[in-house]
């Protein structure tokens, strides 16, 4: 399995009003995945400690590489329409993204302890 993983930190608008700032990353989440089949799970997760508390980190989920390549030539394709690209972008008024990164599972399965 493949996990695109991004860091974003809300932008003073978000903070001004996170309730908005919540039914927005909903709504833009069903918005983004809706045609993305290839896109697996999907995890949100907020940093409570560390560097860049109050953060979020997603996570999506790709089955192989050739998902996660079907998903970047898929959003390459969506990103030509306009009205798509200027949804997209939108994000900027509610986030920055810091970081990205793709990981990849262990080639164990961890066991819970007894």
């Amino acid at each position: 399995m493949l996990h695109l993983m991004y860091l974003l930190k809300p932008t003073h608008k978000a903070h001004l009003d996170m309730a908005l700032f919540w039914d927005w990353v909903e709504k833009r989440e069903e918005w983004f995945y809706r045609t993305l089949e290839m896109a697996g799970e999907r995890r949100w997760y907020v940093r409570t400690i560390g560097d860049n508390v109050h953060c979020l980190e997603h996570y999506v989920t790709f089955a192989d590489e050739a998902a996660w390549g079907e998903y970047r030539r898929a959003v390459s394709k969506l990103s030509k329409d306009p009205e798509w690209e200027r949804i997209r972008t939108e994000q900027g008024l509610w986030w920055e993204i810091l970081d990205s990164r793709l990981l990849s599972d262990v080639p164990f399965r961890s066991k819970p302890r007894n």
